[in-house]
């Protein structure tokens, strides 16, 4: 063809818009078509709740978004790959995480099996080792007291205040507040950091878990001058433990330094936490050397175990290699009366990378526990108040947090529902754990009628609900709870009482229904952490009533929990699962928690077997309910009686039926969990 043939060709299929350069534009506007904002949320609501329509929806969409049918398809086709794709890039990066972690558990086995000293071999080349790190941990604890000296004088021995009453935020008066208290915070920090990152000599591997305990002999000639351990009436409990947490450093810092934030990183281990004062505040570099004293009340959910109420300077420092400490010390006010004080204890923060970093955290105090009944006085060596279920805890909210903003094809619910229900949940673990604690958590909201808090001594607490009603009857909720020995591991306990066949045996809620998993919300650390709708059918025919239940549940040796509440499913259909733009009422629902706090008993933590804590042994369980109830009229706290003896009835009939059925024959469904 020669070229004049070609240049008629070309104006030819111009003139009638059939060029290549033309055909490719239409071509990519076709294909570069933006859908309109109404559009989008049609198709992205419709995905939320069924990603594979028939060809009847697909008319119906087509219909309602004038759209073609072809478009909707690939719309939808599309769809599905990227969320699959999604999955699989957040898949790899969890196993990513967790070999880290496999990886950093090996690393640290093998130096324990270098170093390890066997008392009665007498390894000379070990023990020699062995004294050369307690010679530097001398030499540093020395040159720690002298800049103490040298600074303040006789600082660390002063009558410095440290148990304040939140009230109390100017007993500390002088110029030279804040540089006093920037030195101890910085002298302490310097400690944390040693003694976190001393892997030989100071700490024990506790066998079936993954936390340290302080070897106080040691700790003792390495820190002479902290002689008041053995003081009458205190215990120290110091345990090392470390995690990887799915999100960046900043973020953590910023839940850490901040009360409110604080508490809810820590649903159910914190039920207070107040800033009493601040000495040091930038401005510009974000909470990088703030120095501030606060209180914080921390509980474990069983009516047996008292709250923990801390005072004690927090400072966060930015160190070398991009890694954050925030560190936490109590001051000596001289007296004696502060129940528990902080030892240098806090967290070392390390980016392994953009959202991720591995936490070691150290719990070292020293307290008064006379009042932990004596059922869980062999579980105070690092489980209930201990750095593992710190560390655990991040681990699993930080897991959570990051699961909510992710869009799987296994969901159905949005993401703002998703995270409705997230609050919902950490909401309900709240509620239980305040409930069941004694008196003091949450405020001290919870007013004691009758018992002890054991199996034969029901514990029956009620508090009001404030409303803005006219009528002359107050409203309040009744909390009815126990803690009792179960003989069986822990780790069976928990996946029986997550079995859903064995559910409508034990759950009045759900007697007689078929329960099924409706939608997993989002995924902790492990796989036994997640938040859950649960779906009951009762009844049958025309009269079967449907029953949405809100589950939340977690498992770690530290303490584990089942916490779930009934939902009203219209609710849920039209405040959470499909929110509006308008402001959510998921906030203003009454929910009223039903669930089970566990943990190892003595026997388990005796255990030298090697196997995991929570896999021998006996369980300690805490059963508890909330009921809403009527007060009397007038002045509104006088509970009926008879309310008070229904609590203690249907308490006492859930624990027998529980016990029974977790001590069955199980051999039906043995395969799950435990039973492998």
């Amino acid at each position: 063809m020669d070229v004049q043939t070609q240049e008629l060709l070309a104006t030819f299929e111009a003139d009638c818009g059939l060029s290549p350069e033309n055909s490719n534009t239409n071509q990519k506007r076709k294909r570069l078509q933006r859908l309109t904002k109404q559009q989008s949320e049609i198709l992205e609501g419709f995905f939320s709740v069924c990603g594979h329509p028939d060809d009847s929806q697909k008319r119906h969409l087509s219909g309602r978004t004038g759209l073609g049918l072809d478009q909707v398809k690939f719309w939808f086709q599309n769809k599905r790959t990227q969320v699959k794709t999604s999955c699989c890039k957040e898949d790899n990066y969890k196993l990513t995480v967790e070999n880290e972690i496999l990886r950093d558990e090996n690393r640290y086995f093998k130096i324990a099996i270098c170093y390890a000293v066997c008392v009665n071999c007498g390894n000379k080349s070990q023990q020699n080792h062995l004294s050369v790190v307690m010679g530097r941990l001398k030499g540093h604890t020395d040159w720690l007291q002298q800049e103490i000296t040298r600074s303040h004088g006789t600082l660390l021995n002063a009558n410095i205040p440290s148990q304040l009453d939140p009230s109390a935020q100017t007993v500390l008066p002088g110029q030279q507040d804040a540089e006093m208290m920037a030195e101890l915070a910085k002298n302490a920090m310097h400690a944390l950091i040693i003694v976190s990152q001393t892997h030989v000599g100071l700490w024990f591997p506790v066998p079936g878990c993954s936390y340290d305990i302080l070897n106080m002999m040691a700790y003792q000639q390495a820190y002479a001058g902290d002689n008041g351990a053995n003081a009458m009436g205190f215990k120290t409990e110091a345990t090392r433990g470390d995690a990887m947490v799915m999100m960046d450093s900043k973020s953590i810092v910023d839940f850490l330094m901040e009360p409110y934030n604080y508490r809810s990183f820590f649903p159910g281990a914190i039920s207070g936490a107040i800033t009493n004062r601040i000495y040091t505040w930038p401005t510009n570099d974000g909470y990088n050397g703030v120095v501030q004293l606060m209180t914080v009340e921390m509980m474990f959910p069983s009516p047996l175990v008292p709250v923990r109420r801390c005072t004690f300077l927090r400072h966060c420092n930015v160190v070398a290699e991009g890694a954050v400490v925030v560190v936490d010390l109590s001051l000596d006010d001289g007296t004696g009366f502060a129940k528990c004080r902080k030892l240098p204890s806090g967290f070392l923060i390390r980016s392994l990378r953009p959202n991720t970093c591995k936490v070691i955290a150290v719990e070292h105090v020293r307290v008064d526990d006379s009042g932990i009944h004596e059922l869980y006085q062999p579980c105070l060596s690092g489980l209930m108040f201990g750095s593992r279920r710190w560390v655990v805890t991040m681990a699993r909210q930080a897991a959570r947090l990051r699961d909510v903003h992710l869009t799987k094809s296994t969901l159905k619910v949005s993401t703002k529902g998703r995270k409705n229900l997230m609050k919902l949940a950490d909401d309900l673990l709240v509620s239980f754990a305040g409930s069941v604690a004694p008196v003091g958590a949450a405020g001290g909201m919870w007013t004691v009628l009758t018992g002890a808090g054991m199996e034969d001594d029901i514990r029956v607490a009620y508090r009001c609900i404030t409303e803005g009603t006219s009528t002359n009857t107050t409203n309040a909720v009744l909390s009815a709870c126990a803690s009792l020995r179960v003989p069986l591991p822990m780790s069976q306990v928990f996946e029986l009482l997550r079995n859903l066949t064995l559910r409508s045996k034990w759950d009045v809620l759900v007697h007689g229904s078929t329960v099924k998993e409706e939608v997993t919300i989002a995924k902790g650390a492990g796989s036994d952490d997640a938040v859950t709708i649960l779906h009951a059918k009762r009844g049958k025919g025309q009269n079967k009533e449907r029953i949405m239940i809100l589950q939340n549940n977690a498992y770690d040796a530290s303490g584990s929990f089942m916490v779930y509440s009934p939902v009203d499913s219209q609710l849920m259909n039209t405040m959470i699962l499909a929110p509006s733009d308008q402001p959510s009422g998921a906030s203003n629902l009454s929910l009223y928690p039903t669930g089970f706090s566990l943990l190892p008993d003595g026997e388990a933590a005796k255990d030298t077997t090697g196997m995991d804590i929570g896999e021998v042994g006996g369980t300690l369980m805490t059963v508890g309910f909330q009921i809403p109830v009527k007060l009397a009229g007038g002045a509104g706290t006088v509970v009926n009686p008879r309310s008070v003896a229904s609590a203690v009835r249907l308490m006492d009939d859930m624990i027998t039926i529980v016990k029974k059925t977790l001590t069955e024959d199980h051999s039906a469904i043995r395969g799950i969990g435990p039973f492998n």
